[in-house]
């Protein structure tokens, strides 16, 4: 039996998908009572469960082999995944799957990534059997992000220089993480996941355009304006100083950025483009369509 826990957000519902699809059996772990419902009536296997209460996880971890671990980002990370990798052990769960994020290391500037390295530290600690999947930014937050922006200004504003970001597509996340879940020989690893090719905001904009058939500027915004925008709007203070410095890492990379094949290899299917995707949600950029809200699942 596989656990699935961030079931609801961009990869966790692709990955529920494809495993039905598969006949693999496995339940899901959600916080929510219409979550619940909700997954049932499609005939999914669903457990409440929060990893803010131990005791809901040993509910939810019972007769559990293999759990994919998806967690949302918060400041006390790594509190929350150790008390959950104690519950593991304790059910008796052989193997973890766990998402964590490109350039994750115990002692990164940004908070999020230096709370992911300090998770997979202690995971690969925890004897448990493990594999670490790091995927490069989402797709799928570009419209949720900058779609209102490009429909009522035409420009697109970020405060990432020049820097070549390989964006991937959640739904390929998802189907290389139920590779590893349904196959074996991917123990003890670390995959880094991008797109098939990385690209500048500025290249962005001007693929934008061309799908928009009007000028879309890209605009390289300070630390301090492109914080105050991100706060301005609602976001925690934690996690808009974690993207700020998540950028400092993507332009300290430059060009150097590169799209990786391990998608391909690993699922034996062409990953989706950058240019697919804007396609598909062309709508939002230009106002006639709502995008969705921006997620780290």
């Amino acid at each position: 039996m596989i656990l699935i826990t961030g079931a609801t957000g961009n990869i966790g519902k692709e990955i529920v998908q494809d495993l039905l699809a598969r006949g693999v059996d496995f339940k899901v772990m959600v916080r929510k009572e219409e979550s619940r419902k909700l997954m049932e009536s499609r005939g999914v296997k669903c457990v409440l469960g929060d990893f803010s209460h131990p005791g809901s996880l040993a509910v939810a971890l019972k007769g559990v082999r293999q759990v994919f671990l998806l967690t949302t980002p918060q400041p006390d990370l790594v509190k929350i995944e150790g008390s959950f990798l104690n519950e593991a052990r304790r059910a008796g769960v052989d193997r973890l799957v766990r998402v964590s994020a490109v350039g994750a290391q115990p002692w990164a500037a940004s908070p999020l990534i230096r709370a992911h390295g300090q998770c997979e530290a202690q995971l690969e600690t925890s004897g448990l059997s493990w594999t670490i999947l790091r995927p490069n930014m989402f797709m799928q937050n570009l419209a949720p992000m900058y779609g209102e922006q490009v429909a009522r200004t035409s420009t697109l504003f970020a405060p990432a220089g020049e820097a070549r970001i390989p964006w991937v597509d959640t739904r390929d996340i998802a189907a290389l993480a139920c590779t590893v879940l349904t196959e074996v020989g991917h123990e003890g690893l670390v995959y880094e996941i991008t797109g098939p090719e990385a690209c500048t905001y500025s290249e962005v904009a001007e693929r934008l355009s061309a799908q928009l058939g009007r000028t879309i500027k890209y605009v390289d915004v300070p630390d301090d304006a492109a914080y105050n925008s991100m706060t301005g709007m609602g976001m925690s203070p934690w996690f808009a100083h974690s993207l700020i410095t998540l950028f400092h890492m993507f332009r300290a990379n430059g060009s150097t950025a590169l799209a990786l094949g391990t998608l391909g290899r690993i699922t034996g299917r062409t990953p989706r483009t950058l240019d697919n995707y804007l396609k598909e949600n062309i709508g939002v950029f230009q106002g006639t369509r709502a995008g969705a809200p921006v997620r780290s699942s």
